[in-house]
Order: C-alpha cells, then structure tokens, then sequence
C-alpha cells in the first residue's frame, strides 16, 4: 500500500516512511526485484517535487543503502535506483557523484535484463552521460566518440518514439557543445556530423500525444537544442522559434519543479542573445534586452543564492545582459545604473564561483568547476578599471585565480574552524574520514590505485559548508585579500609590488595592475599587451617533441614545427610591451632595484617575464630587477606568515631513472659543495614515499628534485614528477591530504615544465605550486622541457649564490641567470672539473638554456 499512501498525502514525517519501508524489506519477500520495488515507490513519493533539494536526495539515498544492506546477494535493481539518485545529486554540484554514477550505471550493464528497446535507450543514455563528462573535462576526443555512441542508439530506436524526441535533443546539445570546444581552440566549424533537425510544428505534433510530464520534457529539451544551433549558427529566425517552443514547455512546469530554474535561464539568455544581434541603437526599443534581463532576473531569484549550482553562470550572464543595455543605451537615466548593477553582479558571480569550486572532491573536479572563473574574474575587472574602480578589479581578479588551490587550502582548515563553532563532532568526523568516492565500481578503483589521500564525499562536504557559511571564520577564508593586507605582506617580503597583467580585450586596453607595499593601487596602460599578439601566437605555436614552448598542453597528436626564434621575438615583444614602461612606472626603493611579483592572466603566464628583452639596451629585465611568480595574492599572503626557521636539512634527489647524467652529476656536486650533510636519494631509493617521507620529518630543509616533470591536460594526476621505478609523485599528493609541511624552506625542482598548469593558465596549478601550498616558503620551477646540461650549471650556480653568498632564494637566482649571460662568467674554484668544461658552450643554450626558469614565494 506504500506507494497509494503516497498519492494521498506525506506521511506524518521521514522517520515514520523510513520506519515502514524497514519493516516492509524486513518482513516481505525475499525476491531482490521486489525489494527495489518497494524502495522505489518510497523514493518516489519522497522526492515527489522536491528533487531539488540535495538533502531530500541524500535522505533518499540512505533509505536505499539500507535496503542494499538488508538485501541478500546482489541488488542490481536497487543498485540502478541508486545510480539515480546518485546522477541527480551529480546535478547540484558535487561532480564525484554525478562521476559515480555514471560508473555505477555502466557496471550494472550486465547485470540487468532488460527488453531490447530499453536496452538501446541504455545506449543512448549512456552515450549523453559519458558526453557530460567529456564535455566537464574539455576533452574534445571522449565528445566525439560519444556523439558515434549517440548516433548508433538513434538509429536502432523507432523514429516516432517519444525517447527518440529527448534522445535527439541531447545529441544536438553535445554536438554544440564539441563545436564550443572547437571554436575555443581556433578550429572552424564541423559541417559533417550535423543531423538535420525536426520541423517545429512536427515535434509540437508529436508532443500533443503525449501526457503532460514527458510533453514539457520534450519540448524543453528540443527547444534548448535548437536554440543553440540558432546561437552557434547566427540565426536569429530560428532562435525566436526555439524560444517559442521553450514558452510552451516552461507554461507547463510548476515554479517548484527543479527544471524550471534552468529553463527560464535558457529563454532568458536567448531573448539577450537576441537583442544583442539585433544590434539596437538609442532610436529602437529595448524589448528583447528588457524581457532577457526579466527572465534572468527571475531564475537568480529563483536560485535563492550561490549553492545552487547555476547560480554562478546566470548570474553573469545577467550581468553582461545588463552591461549590453547599458552600452546600447547610453543616454538613457537608466544606462549608468545598468553598467553599475552589471559592474555589481559580475562581481558577485565571480565570488559565487567559489563555492560550487569548495564542493568538489578533488583537483580534477575543482578545476573542471573552475575552468571559466579566471576568464570572467577577467572581463569584470575590465568593466572596475573602465569604472575608475581599480580596487574592485582587484576583488575580481583576485577571486578568479587559482580557486582549486584555494580550495586545498581551505579544507586543511576545516577541523579548527568547525571546533571554534562548537561542531566538534562534525569536526571528528572531517578529520577521521576516509570515505571513498561513493560508487561501487569507482569506489573500488580508488582503494585499488593504493596511492595518495582518500578524498571527502560531497554528503560530507555540503554538511561541512552548511555549518561555516555565514560564521567570521567562513568570510576570512571565501574573501580575498585587500590591497592594505596585500601591501602587509609585500613588506614583510621586502617587494615592491605585485603586479596583475591583464590582456587588453575588446572594449578595454591591456593594462598593469599593481599593488604596491604602501597598500595603493596604481593602473599602468599597456596597449600592445594582448593575447593576440603575433609574437605571442607565434611563441605558442612552435615546439617538436623535444622541446616545447610551455603552457598547458593541447590534444594535437602532431607537434608543430619547431621555429628556434619565436622564443626571442616573444622576450623583444615583452620588454617592449610590458617591462619598459612596468619599469619607469614603479622604480625600485632609491639605490635599490625593484622586486615584483607577477600574476600573468589568461595565456599571458606563459611568457618568462623575467627574461624580457629591454629595447634600446638589449638588457633581460633580471639584469634590471627581481621578477617573482606568485598564483594569487591569497597566496601571497600565506606564504608571506610562514617564519623562517633557519635549520639546514636537505635532501638531493639525482636521476632517479638513470637518463638524465648532467642531473645525477648535479645532485652529487651540490650535495658535496653545499649541503655536505645532507641526505642523497638516486636510482632505486628515490620514490614517492622516501620523498614524503622527508618531507614529513624535516622542520626546516631544502629539498632539490633534479628529475623528469611532466604535465598532462586535465584529468586526475596533471602535473608529477617521475621518480624512481616509474613511480610518480603528483601534485595532488601534496594539496589534497591533510599533512603540510611546516618549515619547508626552499624547493628546486630541476625538472621539465614544473612551474606548467595542466588544468588551465588562472589555475595556476603545477608542482611549483603545489608545493606552496603544501608549505614552502621558496619554490624554483621551469616553464618549458629544460636541457639538462645548461640546467646542472644554472642550479649550481644558485646554490653556490644561496649557500656562498647568502642571497635569498629568489635573488640567488637571478644571479645564477645574469652569469649564464655573462659573456666570461667567473667559474666557483670547487665547481667539479665536468661542469667547468662545459661552461664555455653556456651560450650555445640561449635562452632556452637558461629563461625557463622561474622564482616563487620569498
């Protein structure tokens, strides 16, 4: 009788349903089919419209782990209903379940027999499914081949089929959205693949027929397909009649429906994209702009705030709707207020990004949710310094970098923060937890790689943000840093200034924007700074297989050719551009040269600053001044608290796999010179866990890796180093975990690409910087594959200055740099006899030899 008692009315609370369905599995049959079947009915009454809610979905999920427990042997059925819940909860941020599940849904493949058309309709879902996380990671190849999936299951199924319809409709979603992908890396349209789309009227016809629930379904579904065919097609005809088809369907949702939030902001964003192409001037009305920023305006508020997972990307795009009417009417009374609203919300969209970022499970995740944060933190701050309004462009592009970063720095706070609050056992909870990631296929890959720390589930986490959001401990970590704080830790570091470079765009002038150690914030114009600059483009599209020219790598199966003076023209392009005049702008304290510390935006993070070429001297700016890398001022100011602790253990590890000779005589030599009781780690002994290991004890050391580094795009492990017996050490080791490394005071990592992100330039994530996180207070990393027997020279070199001279990490070395550009450097008297030889080729290296290097932290 449960699933009648349903229709009638709830029953008295959840204990009570919860109660029965325990006594129903306990006393009914045995069959395991008829036990999902009761589990069912109750999940479905207790959603009923609720679905929105992650905590019903959640107590929804208990009921039917309990029920998996009661249940002898296997439980496909229940396994599928859990699969279910588990993909909706996937809906409301928490990537690892929406992962989950779609894990769970293949492994119960088998386990289910099913009719013939169920199972092609498997096949489809399953393609969408794998689509979404295709599309989440931007990786364009699983897209593709999840459209052939897609394709297959459509022409299995009947071709009037209400399934058909949906089916159809998520094929043409993931087909635009793999042309999204395409167009962001400069590739032109695909004509082939494109099916051909229904008449409108034809799938009004179809829709008629069928009942109310599956006809909003399907007509929602078609039309936002449709809509962004028209968008991606510039077909505004097309667009009006998809917004038409969204109407009908919208009318019949409840406003306490889940779907109706998404689909209002769909036909809000398209009556924008409509009005933006209509191209209005001050003579026309602004019907479309007004209806667009309405239905806008309405799904915000319907969100009711940033933990829903759209809350985010409608927010800025009210904000540009906003900013659009206000440019297009400018005269208007309205027109200042517009551009101050839009100026408002992009700002709060960009900090309501940080959420959705802290309830991920992992890097991977994190970044994923992350990937446009730093290109909107970008446009913002463009609209602040247009404002006159630099302090605000700060607060923009401050919130939009490094946020997977943040968020590991975050979560190692939690069990401090929760037991301020009193929330002891919540706090208990956090630090005790081991909970795999919760699939049962994904569950059991995690425990079988063996390898670094368990991950927190989503459940976990959204109880552990439900408790901080709105305490004093919660702000300080979610806000960033103010310029006078930023300032603070400038002092204490004894640097000028930190200096955001921002691309010019469109509408606004590439500009500097630096904060300095007084706490003032100061705008140098930079007009020939932008990402399209042909020295740039140039730089970023030459390499081979032996060397490249840094930055994330892409899925290009074939290199480009390799151009040996792209990287020269870049360093002429960046002196000219940016340093000479960032120079004669903020001058160093008098008698002294400056220090800055750079925060490149966007693609810009793959020039080496450093080694710009000045015009008319032909100096490198490190023969100018010192020139540091940080992620974030966030960042910055964590670093600038860590005290020095003056102790001296290291730990040298040298060509741990036997094909890297310059690095092993390396790692002898400055063991032997600087660090004569120091501890040496090479073939057979230098593994992931003797490093952590060393990590783990010391309280004070320098640890210098001379090794391979590796970065690979997206995914779970981008960015590692390769140690002994193959064995990897990922960055993720060191930020996911709980342990930090307290006193860790330098790290030299004389490997390939250390300082390179994987998951996208303002993500900043690498091992240079992984290592911040984890606790340095120095990081040296590179930018490109260095040569190894230049680099044995460079790392000597600013050991020597380090360890002879006294010099900081940061200082040492730009003076290791500056005498690889001395035309007759001084050679150290005890620099081994097999690295003096090698100093008179120093030049035949070039830049490569020597630029790739970078400097991060004090």
């Amino acid at each position: 009788m449960m699933h009648y008692l349903g229709f009638v009315g709830r029953l008295s609370d959840e204990e009570a349903r919860i109660e029965l369905c325990d006594e129903v599995l306990r006393h009914g049959p045995k069959n395991p089919a008829w036990k999902a079947d009761v589990v069912l009915y109750s999940v479905s009454r207790g959603m009923h419209f609720e679905m929105s809610s992650p905590a019903v979905l959640q107590a929804e999920l208990d009921i039917v782990e309990r029920a998996r427990g009661t249940a002898p042997g296997d439980t496909p059925e229940l396994d599928l209903v859990r699969a279910f819940l588990l993909l909706r909860l996937g809906l409301f941020g928490g990537e690892d379940d929406f992962d989950a599940a779609v894990e769970d849904f293949n492994a119960l493949r088998g386990s289910l027999v099913v009719p013939v058309e169920t199972d092609r309709l498997w096949d489809a879902v399953s393609a969408f499914l794998r689509g979404q996380q295709a599309l989440r990671r931007a990786d364009e190849g699983a897209l593709r081949l999840s459209l052939v999936e897609s394709d297959s299951a459509l022409d299995a199924l009947p071709p009037n089929g209400p399934e058909r319809l949906r089916i159809e409709a998520w094929r043409e979603l993931a087909w635009e959205a793999l042309q999204g992908l395409r167009a962001a890396r400069g590739k032109v349209r695909d004509i082939e693949g494109v099916r051909p789309m229904r008449p409108a009227d034809s799938v009004r016809d179809q829709a008629r027929a069928l009942p109310a629930y599956m006809r909003l379904s399907v007509l929602c579904e078609t039309s936002t397909a449709r809509l962004h065919r028209a968008v991606a097609t510039d077909d505004p005809a097309a667009a009006r009649e998809a917004l038409s088809l969204l109407g009908e369907g919208i009318e019949l949702l409840e406003p306490d429906d889940w779907r109706w939030i998404p689909y209002v902001y769909q036909l809000g964003w398209g009556h924008f994209w409509i009005a933006e192409r209509d191209d209005l001037d001050e003579g026309r009305p602004s019907g479309s702009f007004d209806l667009g920023i309405d239905w806008l305006t309405r799904a915000v508020q319907a969100s009711e705030g940033p933990w829903h997972p759209l809350w985010a990307d409608m927010s800025f795009t009210l904000a540009l709707a906003l900013r659009a009417r206000g440019e297009a009417f400018p005269h208007e009374p309205s027109g200042r207020t517009d551009l101050d609203k839009a100026r408002r919300t992009g700002l709060d969209a960009v900090f309501g990004a940080v959420r959705s970022v802290l309830l991920q499970s992992g890097t991977s995740h994190a970044a994923e949710n992350a990937r446009w944060v730093g290109q909107r933190a970008l446009t913002v701050a463009g609209w602040c310094l247009g404002a006159d309004k630099p302090a605000d462009a700060v607060r923009a592009l401050e919130a939009g970098r490094g946020l997977a970063l943040h968020a590991a720095t975050v979560w190692t706070t939690v069990p401090e923060m929760l037991d301020a609050l009193g929330e002891h056992a919540l706090a208990g909870e956090w630090r005790t937890a081991g909970d795999a990631l919760p699939g049962t296929a994904w569950g059991a890959a995690v425990a079988a790689a063996g390898a670094g720390p368990a991950v927190r589930s989503s459940r976990l986490r959204r109880q552990v943000l439900a408790a901080l959001e709105g305490s004093p401990y919660w702000k300080r970590r979610r806000d960033v840093p103010s310029p006078a704080r930023i300032g603070a830790a400038l002092r204490a570091m004894d640097r000028t200034a930190l200096v955001y470079l921002l691309p010019r765009t469109e509408r606004q002038p590439g500009a500097a924007l630096a904060i300095t150690s007084d706490g003032g914030v100061r705008v140098v114009r930079l007009p020939e700074l932008h990402l399209a600059a042909p020295e740039l483009v140039a730089y970023r599209h030459t390499g081979n297989t032996e060397r490249d020219a840094g930055g994330p790598p892409t899925q290009d199966s074939a290199p480009p050719p390799y151009d040996p003076g792209a990287l020269g023209r870049l360093c002429d392009w960046a002196g000219r551009a940016v340093i000479e005049p960032l120079l004669r702008a903020i001058p160093g304290p008098e008698g002294q040269d400056p220090w800055l510390i750079m925060v490149p935006m966007a693609e810009l993070s793959a020039v080496p600053w450093h080694a710009a070429r000045l015009p008319g001297s032909g100096r490198y700016a490190c023969q100018e001044a010192n020139i540091s890398y940080i992620p974030s001022a966030r960042l910055l100011c964590e670093v600038a608290a860590r005290p020095a602790t003056g102790m001296r253990q290291t730990l040298v590890v040298g060509d741990p796999e036997q094909n890297l000779p310059h690095a092993g005589e390396e790692a002898d030599a400055i063991l032997k010179e600087f660090y004569p009781g120091g501890e040496l780690l090479g073939p057979g002994d230098a593994t992931p866990a003797a490093v952590k290991e060393w990590l783990g004890r010391q309280r004070g050391g320098t640890l210098h890796l001379a090794c391979h580094g590796a970065v690979e795009m997206g995914g779970q492990h981008s960015s590692y180093l390769r140690l002994a017996d193959k064995r990897r050490l990922p960055a993720e080791e060191l930020t996911e975990g709980s342990a930090r490394y307290e006193g860790l005071e330098l790290v030299v990592l004389a490997a390939c690409r250390s300082n390179v992100s994987g998951h996208g330039w303002d993500e900043a994530y690498s091992m240079a910087t992984a290592f911040l996180v984890a606790g340095a207070r120095s990081v040296v990393g590179s930018l490109w594959p260095v040569p190894d027997d230049a680099t044995s020279l460079l790392m000597y070199m600013t050991h020597h200055y380090l360890n002879k001279e006294g010099q900081t990490p940061g200082a040492a070395l730009r003076s290791a740099q500056s005498w690889m550009l001395d035309p007759t450097p001084v050679v150290p008297p005890k620099m081994p006899a097999a690295m003096e030889g090698r100093v008179s080729r120093i030049r035949e290296s070039g830049l490569v030899g020597w630029a790739g290097f970078t400097h991060l932290g004090w």
